[in-house]
């Protein structure tokens, strides 16, 4: 992994931040996290049934628009600029970067208080407490400032509190029988236990001191492009659900929510495995020189051609095997109730994959500077999803809710290649093709081939191995030497 990404050449060379590492580290907290909040849905869906689950997944659906609209992209670019950085301005880069994140958690939890009277009353007090808290709930941005500081590892200590708070409180409202609102209450209150220990650590690396107002504006205008798209593609990934809800009936939308979590966490495994690449490219990329705007694209190239090539790889094989697992995979977790779900999983599946290409494309594009392609194809995203639901959801309701949210992926990744080969070039060859598509296709053959009862077992232990090869092969290809030599010291390779 380390001749993978930071393309070293020979022993003792550094080239780039190491992905690796922070890989494990962040995928280690991000591990926790999903696994908290995948028990605690399927918890919800097991003690409530399929109605009350829907109101529950509508809930985190709003909550979700919400945090991404308080972080308004200063995520990524927070994570560019430390990795391009020098040591001695993380505190400064933090300091903005709490002014920034306390002005769009009032913006926004305002926001959310105002369209409390549009949503059901049973998630009401769980979104006003998410509005009345918002810079604590919308914490989640630590992890590049663990990783540039080499403590890649902290970001486990938020996530295991966050763990304990929303499955042990979960359990405990379920176990009493408390009302249905107190479950998104705990879900909620889980997010601004994570925040609280996330800060109390990183106080620990740089000092918590806000920056004035107007460096948290200029903090907040910098990320507009990442943020207006990220915020449309919050709301793009969740309009069928909502439209859904608008159109059907609850119990459709329990089914649907089943169903889509799975592409929610598709969507955190992309953020998972590709926030450790911001650093990583904008250490490739390295200062910006107004007077060379294309300098450093050949090194981004070589950083993204090896990266977008495992991960497609690996992510073609895992979405064949998903399609395979789909159904006894939703009777196992959630119960038989919610059969009708597994066709809205292997479109989730397709979905995660498409989102993961285009997440490492974009990771890509952040340290160029060049985002504001983005706000235009979340735009025709949210487009195509709207039109699209208007016309397959009352043709069939669950199936047409999840075509809808797969064409506007589609149109998204094609929006942000097209970017990328612009701005970059082609960040792939013919050359990987084989790489790329044989997982996958060797995963279908094996679906296709083999016992139909024995597939819930052969189908994933071969999508497995042929990732495993995929990687492999990727290993083993010779490191092309980089254009220029990166300035990085040590120290600062290993953090």
């Amino acid at each position: 992994m380390v001749r993978l990404v930071n393309r070293l050449r020979g022993r003792g060379r550094p080239g780039g931040l190491r992905y690796g590492a922070n890989l494990l580290g962040q995928a280690a907290g991000r591990g926790v996290y999903l696994a908290a909040g995948f028990a605690a849905f399927v918890m919800v869906g097991h003690g409530v049934g399929p109605e009350a689950l829907g109101r529950y997944g509508l809930a985190l659906a709003v909550l979700a628009v919400a945090l991404i609209a308080a972080d308004f992209g200063t995520t990524l670019t927070f994570g560019s600029r430390l990795g391009a950085g020098a040591p001695e301005m993380r505190a400064v880069e933090f300091g903005r970067m709490i002014s920034a994140r306390l002005i769009l958690g009032l913006v926004t939890g305002v926001a959310l208080l105002c369209a409390l009277p549009l949503l059901p009353v049973e998630i009401r007090p769980a979104l006003a407490l998410a509005a009345l808290l918002m810079p604590l709930a919308a914490a989640r941005f630590l992890d590049s400032l663990f990783q540039v500081c080499g403590r890649p590892g902290w970001s486990v200590w938020p996530s295991l509190a966050n763990a304990a708070t929303l499955v042990g409180g979960t359990a405990l409202a379920l176990w009493l029988q408390m009302p249905e609102a107190a479950l998104s209450v705990v879900a909620v209150a889980s997010g601004i236990v994570y925040g609280l220990v996330g800060l109390i650590l990183a106080a620990r690396l740089v000092p918590l001191r806000p920056a004035s107002l107007s460096h948290g504006w200029a903090t907040i205008r910098a990320a507009a492009g990442v943020g207006i798209s990220n915020a449309l593609g919050s709301l793009n990934g969740r309009i069928s659900l909502i439209m859904l809800a608008a159109l059907a009936g609850a119990a459709e939308l329990g089914q649907f929510t089943a169903g889509f979590r799975f592409f929610e966490l598709g969507a955190a495994v992309a953020i998972t495995l590709c926030a450790p690449l911001v650093p990583v490219f904008g250490r490739a990329v390295g200062t910006l020189d107004p007077a060379r705007p294309r300098a450093g694209t050949d090194r981004l190239r070589a950083s993204v051609r090896p990266a977008l090539t495992l991960i497609l790889a690996a992510s073609g094989a895992g979405t064949v095997a998903a399609c395979a697992v789909a159904e006894p995979l939703v009777r196992l977790v959630f119960g038989p109730d919610f059969s009708a779900a597994a066709p809205v999983l292997r479109i989730a599946a397709a979905m995660s994959a498409l989102l993961i290409a285009a997440t490492v494309l974009f990771a890509g594009l952040v340290p160029l500077g060049r985002t504001g392609f983005a706000v235009r194809g979340s735009a025709a995203a949210c487009a195509v999803n709207l039109a699209a639901c208007a016309v397959l959801i009352p043709w069939d309701p669950l199936l047409g809710a999840a075509w809808a949210a797969l064409l506007a992926e589609v149109a998204m990744l094609a929006v942000v290649a097209h970017a990328f080969w612009r701005e970059a070039g082609a960040p792939l060859g013919l050359a990987d093709a084989p790489t790329v598509l044989g997982p996958g296709l060797v995963t279908a053959l094996v679906w296709v081939a083999g016992p139909a009862a024995l597939a819930p077992v052969t189908v994933p232990v071969a999508a497995g191995l042929a990732a495993l090869v995929a990687a492999w092969l990727c290993l083993r290809r010779r490191a092309p030497a980089d254009p220029l030599p990166l300035p990085l010291s040590i120290p600062e390779a290993s953090s």
